[in-house]
């Protein structure tokens, strides 16, 4: 019986750290004025997840974007000259939801609320506004699923769980965002009958083993907007008015802007293994 090791579904990832960033560091390179760990919560279809991710960045663009705004951002831009040499550790990754038959009855998924820290922060009215953003326009989520994080939180491209968003207010006239995060996919050995067929959901046997739960094997440190998001990973997604609202808005493409927190020199420091490193032979005959 031939078999194969395949992807069985792929998944966006469920929880992000969203950088505001800005042009203000030495040489006008790109530096944070504020972080945070935004937590997903699987309360509905996996489709959500992108869903989620779509709503809190457009939140957060209006909310950077309103000119009530504008002055106080401005002013933390201009003091924003300093920022730690030593970078902390990042957030950790979490277990991953387990394998779900295409019949299985979809059950919510909530994670337990981030604890909350009083510490002043460098940029206040920055955080403030993330925070605020992050927050609006959410029946979901709660106050607990954001979390500020130092200004030097790295981000590597190898959890599971969290991507990256960058937002950009360099020019407050044209806020732009990009997108820095890879799908999970859930991988494992499975048999079918013919030889010249993929393997069957509904017609061959199920796997039998748990699947490994990897991220894609490509992790470039370049962001995307969320129309180049979806062409890359998500082809045939439906996209509905939030979507193209958000393709509508300018987005990064500069890879420098990831410079200060993922540098180019730490891309291959993955904890995470890749499919390839966990795929048996590809085809075997029983």
């Amino acid at each position: 019986m031939p078999s194969e090791y395949i992807s069985l579904y792929k998944y966006s990832q469920r929880s992000f750290l969203f950088y505001v960033v800005a042009n203000v560091g030495p040489g006008g390179s790109t530096r944070p004025l504020a972080v945070a760990y935004r937590q997903g919560d699987d309360v509905s279809s996996p489709q959500s997840r992108i869903e989620n991710l779509v709503n809190d960045i457009l939140s957060l663009l209006k909310v950077l974007s309103e000119s009530a705004n504008r002055s106080p951002l401005e002013t933390e831009r201009v003091l924003a000259t300093d920022w730690p040499d030593a970078l902390p550790d990042s957030p950790p990754d979490s277990p991953q939801p387990p394998f779900r038959r295409w019949d299985d009855e979809w059950k919510p998924i909530w994670q337990f609320e981030l604890l909350q820290s009083d510490a002043p922060r460098g940029f206040p009215f920055t955080s403030t506004c993330l925070v605020s953003g992050l927050l609006r326009d959410s029946k979901s989520t709660r106050t607990g699923d954001v979390q500020l994080q130092p200004l030097s939180t790295p981000f590597y491209g190898d959890c599971l769980e969290y991507g990256r968003v960058v937002v950009d207010i360099s020019n407050l006239e044209h806020v732009r965002y990009g997108i820095v995060t890879f799908p999970v996919r859930y991988m494992v050995q499975v048999f079918y009958y013919s030889p010249c067929a993929e393997w069957d959901p509904l017609e061959d046997d199920p796997p039998m083993e748990e699947p490994d739960i990897v991220l894609v094997d490509e992790r470039p440190r370049e962001p995307l907007s969320i129309h180049g998001y979806l062409c890359k990973y998500f082809l045939r997604m439906r996209k509905d008015s939030k979507f193209l609202e958000l393709e509508a808005c300018p987005h990064v493409d500069d890879a420098s802007v990831l410079d200060y927190i993922w540098p180019s020199n730490l891309q291959d420091a993955s904890l995470v293994k890749s499919s390839k490193q966990l795929r048996p032979t590809k085809c075997s005959i029983m």
